[in-house]
């Protein structure tokens, strides 16, 4: 598999997969580090790149403490069954019904349908809670037998690892680009060409930004927070000038520049936000908005960079009409400035490999349940290490610290290294000593330079061929207020070591 972006929102974040078959990469072959251009995308094998988002919010403690993966009878329930049938409100299997009293095994539950099941087919099931009937929504499709039969073991692998990789102790919603290799399936995780801003704010407490709400009623101008359109995200260098417009001229080219872009339909407006993730008109990301310039009503804005990222929104002037945009960006005063970056552009910090079995109920350091009173048991443990023994971790050598970023990352108590989702090997690959490294390849021979990790072993030296290779836009995004030598990333993988 190669990628797919997903969000982390439950102790998860956004990332992406790729699919690519498997390749070869020689250990210890110099240079080897990954790519971070947006070029060099090999589709000579027949493969393609495309992506896949989906919401990184399942906190850790979520993850290893719930009633259905840390039950042993109901993991092996899950394990062996079509989620359909097992959970459907009339039919389903009253066992499990019982466990989903615990909100947490709910919340569980709702991301192992996301990683199993493609966009678009669903599972309904029950609250025991509220009686009401409800759905968990697919979206990665990383095991789309598992609706109605049981899973294959490469399946629950491949699931296994999704829900690590979506796993953060915060549950903060953070977008992310997973990436991997399936030979069987070569466009099962593709990367985005062009990638949308997130309209999701971690800052919101993982609300959506109001500003891509609908509006309630009719609404004109630039100061309202519904309505808005995501476009997409481009790249600058920070305190350069950038202009962009819809067919406007930029507001300080009045008299010497030329229209930008263009729109169709009804009058259209702009709004662009730093980083990656959309706006409302008093945030502190707003960079600057438009309704019209230069005494004309087509919008153009011009703003300075920020973080190195940035954004555009767009919507109708009159909130009833519909338009169209197709937003340019002078790129003449400066070759750095690009729009409409591609998933592999935008996520380019490489976080590391998940990989193992969360379906295996031998393989549990503690269970929680719902006994038949209704009553919660094991919820508030402390579990010294990895509550799932066959769940593993490795770190990029990209990182300063792996070690404290791991612990961090997997662990809902990472202070004291207890509850945590996995067990943190150490590095995915050691340049100066590939024998040491965790994984055979650091990067998949399909489509070269995306920088997935491949065969990666545990400490038993058990080979796991289904792993995940998250990649990040920033450092510290899914741990904010860590130490700060836990989020130290270099940008290079040769200067290690």
């Amino acid at each position: 598999m190669k990628s797919q972006r997903l969000t982390n929102t439950c102790g998860f974040q956004h990332f992406r997969f790729h699919a690519l078959a498997l390749g070869v990469l020689l250990l210890g072959a110099p240079g080897c580090q990954p790519d971070t251009s947006d070029e060099g995308l090999d589709t000579s094998t027949g493969t393609v790149e495309g992506g896949l988002r989906v919401a990184n919010s399942l906190t850790t403690q979520a993850l290893v403490l719930n009633a259905i993966s840390t039950n042993p009878w109901a993991n092996d329930l899950v394990a062996a069954g079509g989620l359909a049938p097992l959970f459907h409100p009339v039919t389903g299997n009253t066992y499990l019904r019982l466990q989903l009293r615990d909100v947490d095994a709910q919340r569980f539950m709702s991301y192992l349908v996301s990683c199993a099941l493609p966009a678009g087919n669903t599972v309904a099931w029950k609250d025991p809670l509220t009686s009401t009937v409800r759905t968990w929504e697919g979206k990665a499709g990383l095991c789309p037998q598992w609706e109605l039969g049981a899973p294959t073991d490469v399946c629950k692998r491949r699931v296994s690892s999704c829900l690590l990789a979506r796993n953060n102790a915060l549950g903060r919603r953070v977008e992310l680009s997973m990436r991997g290799e399936d030979p069987l399936q070569p466009t099962l995780f593709s990367l985005e060409t062009e990638t949308r801003p997130v309209e999701y704010d971690p800052d919101l407490g993982n609300a959506r930004v109001p500003s891509y709400e609908t509006c309630t009623s009719t609404q004109l101008g630039v100061s309202r927070d519904c309505g808005w359109t995501a476009d997409f995200i481009g790249r600058c260098t920070p305190g350069q000038t950038v202009r962009l417009g819809t067919g406007g001229k930029a507001p300080d080219q009045c008299t010497t520049g030329s229209a930008l872009g263009s729109s169709s339909g009804a009058r259209m407006m702009l709004r662009v936000c730093d980083g990656i993730i959309g706006c409302d008109q008093g945030s502190d990301r707003n960079l600057g908005q438009s309704q019209g310039t230069c005494a004309t009503t087509n919008a153009a804005v011009t703003f300075t960079c920020g973080s190195g990222f940035f954004n555009v929104m767009s919507a109708p002037y009159d909130s009833s009409l519909t338009g169209a945009v197709n937003v340019a960006v002078e790129t003449s005063t400066s070759a750095a400035t690009s729009y409409r970056l591609s998933e592999k552009a935008v996520y380019r910090v490489r976080e590391g490999a998940y990989y193992g079995n969360i379906f295996d109920s031998t393989a549990l350091a503690t269970k929680v349940f719902v006994d038949d009173t209704g009553h919660l048991v094991g919820k508030d443990q402390i579990i010294q290490g990895s509550v799932y023994k066959k769940m593993f971790s490795c770190q990029a050598p990209e990182w300063t610290n792996e070690a404290a970023y791991a612990s961090h990352r997997v662990c809902a108590l990472p202070g004291s290294g207890a509850n945590c989702a996995a067990k943190p090997v150490g590095d995915c690959f050691n340049y100066s000593n590939p024998l040491a490294s965790k994984c055979k390849k650091d990067d998949g021979a399909v489509v070269w330079g995306d920088g997935d990790f491949e065969e990666c072993y545990d400490p038993s030296g058990t080979l796991w061929n289904e792993p995940i290779t998250v990649f990040l836009n920033e450092p510290c995004g899914l741990m904010p207020g860590a130490p700060a030598d836990s989020c130290v990333w270099r940008g290079s993988s040769t200067s290690k070591k």
